[in-house]
């Protein structure tokens, strides 16, 4: 009996520029994954986590896919370490010489993966949802796993914390919690950890970039893009 090739839930796969990270603005073939383990509260891929949706599809589908559009892809999600076959999709994606970025929250590992850029965004407290009660309970036991992300940092790595940067007391506590994490993870390199609005307006992010930039040149964070939401609002397959 022969059996079933590997499958993947796919919410959406699209072509565009990166938005995010230390890559925005190279062109990339964008895999999203679907199904989360965590249930953030501004999450803005609704359509990965709170309310997931997509179809199966063939890891040989999904890298036909991508061999006919850029060099760069993106692997995310939801929460796309969730999935058995992710690391199965990341060795065929490079041995057809992608460059491959994996998104995730840094919760999970997986010993099969290979990338050429870990993009890793641990989830602060203000992401924890009000309710109910035993989802927020759950959400905050797992939105932080320092071993995994040490783990995970074994790639080359950035770090994207979303802060909340309408008001400055908010963007305060903020980064007094991701000093407190940084800590934890012995402290690395400022210049790989990007600090990116919470934010979905366009109209909003002029504001939301200058209160962060301030901090940034003070504490020698980066600033982090979101070009997409600049370019094309708040839509999917952007």
């Amino acid at each position: 009996m022969t059996a079933n090739p590997p499958t993947l839930r796919i919410a959406e796969r699209f072509v565009s520029v990166q938005g995010e990270g230390i890559l925005a603005g190279v062109p990339s073939s964008f895999v999203r994954l679907t199904g989360c383990n965590l249930r953030c509260s501004w999450c803005d891929s609704p359509e990965s986590s709170w309310r997931p949706t997509g179809e199966p599809q063939s890891l040989d589908e999904i890298v036909r896919w991508c061999r006919d559009g850029p060099r760069h892809v993106v692997v995310t999600g939801g929460e796309p370490l969730l999935s058995p076959y992710v690391g199965a999709l990341t060795k065929a994606l490079w041995d057809n010489d992608h460059h491959i970025t994996v998104e995730t929250a840094g919760t999970l590992d997986q010993p099969d993966l290979v990338c050429d850029l870990m993009s890793l965004s641990p989830k602060l407290a203000h992401s924890t949802p009000a309710a109910p009660a035993s989802l927020a309970q759950r959400h905050e036991r797992s939105r932080w796993q320092p071993d995994v992300v040490l783990a995970l940092m074994r790639f080359p790595w950035q770090l994207k914390f979303v802060v909340r940067a309408d008001a400055d007391a908010a963007l305060r506590r903020d980064v007094a919690e991701i000093d407190t994490m940084l800590e934890a993870l012995g402290d690395p390199d400022p210049q790989r950890v990007l600090l990116m609005p919470e934010c979905i307006d366009p109209a909003a992010l002029t504001e939301r970039y200058q209160r962060i930039s301030a901090l940034c040149c003070t504490r020698g964070f980066r600033l982090g893009p979101r070009l997409h939401i600049t370019a094309f609002g708040h839509t999917p397959g952007t």
